[in-house]
């Protein structure tokens, strides 16, 4: 039998020179590349300003960033790219007080270093939360029925949703967990009230979750895995600890009124009639009543997370215990026995592993970097060559917001970001002298809001790449809005600095 009567057999036509394509050669060669990039820099001789095992974790950041940026490899799988780097660099870094090299045992144990952190420990147990929370379809129950109290002509429900941000932020401990629930939410009734996916109203529907879910989360401690990421950065290398309560008092009223703003911007650019939706506020009620009477599982969830809420309030002012224990205590309480929350079997497939990865190794590499000097190294070559001491300080912070702001815009993860960025941030901080009068806690806490509100594309975050693959808005439509709000943040964070963080004692 020849090949023309055996079709399983039969030969394949070959592809034509120099049209072969090998699956992941574009992303192999940015990891090589990445590689050479950083191989080349830790060659270089920097002196003794920078210490060797600082220069090897200048090298595995130089290396990170550039996978970070290129996307080479998932946010998940780069954990792994980021430990085996960072053990190699430092392992045969030489220690100048004895002599001798760290030893990959040595470095490994500060790569990992991150996972038995409680910044870590506080991520792991807010994601089981909101993995709950979704599974429960709690959040859906509060989305709609915060809707169902503002009306329905289109201005009523974009504050709704807006509202929505701030709400869910405080029960969701996740911010794209939180993105992902409101867009389902917003979806829904768009399909309901059977608008266009091109009407301005869907349009800003889905562009005030994009935007409003890393707002809100820069005022709750707890809204996800930057902020908290943040604080421990800050305690470490300030001494400085910085409460969920405090944290609330300084950083909401600002998220509030970037809040407005946002709303502002998309009545402006995407306006709508003042008519009410038809039907809209009977829809919405039909929608919630779709979802049955509170279920026991809702019911125990919600009082576990209000009681969780309470006790993040009230930390070290009513009682001893930190974030990171409360939040454990909250999963151990979904999983006692007869409270029917929720089991082990339903949370392993929902919890985000590939972030819990990222997070722990990111927080690694971002002790390092202060541990070490090489984030003070960084600022005293970079911001601190420009004379910035000697500026006013409220100029400082605007030079330095939009410095780190458009650096923030390079990568996707925010938990990237936080690593690559806020030792950086701190760095410079410390490196300002003291007659700048600037606290360098507080600095570095009002600087990471740049990198939670420097958003113009949908891959700048994954809670707006969830609201954009709805379909509703484009690239261009998001940087129309995008632009001015971080022009806008950046000139709102100078006239807090200069006035509402003075008075409660941030600057």
């Amino acid at each position: 039998m020849n090949a023309s009567q055996n079709p399983g057999n039969a030969i394949q036509p070959q592809a034509a020179p120099g049209k072969i394509k090998i699956p992941g050669l574009r992303n192999l060669c940015k990891i090589v590349l990445a590689l050479l990039c950083a191989l080349v820099f830790h060659s270089l001789d920097f002196g003794t300003a920078l210490t060797p095992q600082g220069h090897g974790i200048l090298s595995t950041l130089l290396f990170m960033v550039l996978i970070w940026v290129t996307e080479a490899v998932s946010y998940s799988v780069s954990s792994f790219f980021l430990i085996v780097s960072m053990t190699l660099f430092t392992a045969f870094a030489v220690d100048p007080s004895t002599g001798q090299m760290s030893g990959t045992g040595k470095a490994l144990g500060m790569s990992l270093n991150g996972f038995k952190s409680g910044a870590w420990i506080l991520v792991v147990a807010a994601l089981f939360l909101a993995a709950a929370i979704q599974k429960s379809g709690l959040g859906q129950r509060i989305g709609l029925l915060i809707l169902s109290r503002m009306g329905a002509r289109p201005r009523q429900v974009r504050l709704g949703i807006l509202l929505m941000c701030f709400v869910l932020t405080l029960f969701i401990p996740a911010q794209a967990a939180n993105a992902a629930l409101m867009t389902a939410v917003c979806v829904g009734l768009i399909d309901v009230f059977k608008i266009r996916r091109e009407d301005n109203l869907a349009k800003g529907m889905l562009l005030i979750v994009a935007f409003g879910t890393g707002l809100a989360g820069m005022g709750v401690l707890t809204s996800g895995a930057p902020p908290i990421q943040t604080a421990a950065f800050i305690a470490q290398a300030t001494g400085h600890q910085i409460s969920w309560l405090e944290w609330l008092s300084y950083g909401l009223p600002f998220a509030l009124v970037m809040g407005l703003v946002l709303l502002g911007l998309v009545e402006l650019f995407f306006p709508v009639g003042k008519a009410e939706i038809r039907s809209g506020r009977e829809t919405i009620r039909q929608e919630l009543a779709k979802l049955g009477p509170l279920s026991v599982r809702e019911r125990n969830l919600l009082i576990i997370m209000c009681c969780t809420i309470l006790l993040w309030a009230t930390g070290k002012k009513l009682h001893p215990l930190d974030s990171s224990t409360v939040a454990l205590c909250a999963v151990c309480a979904m999983f006692l026995p007869g409270v029917a929350v929720s089991t082990w079997k339903e949370m392993v497939n929902v919890v985000n592993w590939g972030t819990l990865m990222l997070f722990g190794a990111a927080i690694s590499l971002g002790q390092a970097l202060l541990s070490s000097g090489a984030a003070a190294w960084v600022a005293q070559n970079t911001l601190a060559r420009l004379g910035m001491g000697a500026w006013p300080p409220l100029l400082i912070i605007g030079v330095a917001a939009l410095f780190f702001g458009v650096f923030a815009l390079a990568f996707s993860a925010r938990s990237a970001a936080v690593a690559a960025l806020v030792p950086t941030v701190i760095g410079f901080a410390q490196a300002l002298p003291e007659s700048a009068g600037l606290s360098v806690w507080g600095l570095s806490m009002i600087l990471y809001y740049t990198i939670q509100f420097s958003l113009l594309l949908p891959v700048n975050t994954p809670m707006s790449m969830v609201a954009y693959s709805t379909n509703t808005f484009s690239a261009r439509e998001m940087a129309r809005v995008g632009v001015p709000l971080c022009l806008i943040a950046i000139l709102v964070m100078i006239l807090f600095s200069a006035t509402y963080w003075r008075w409660v004692g941030v600057l």
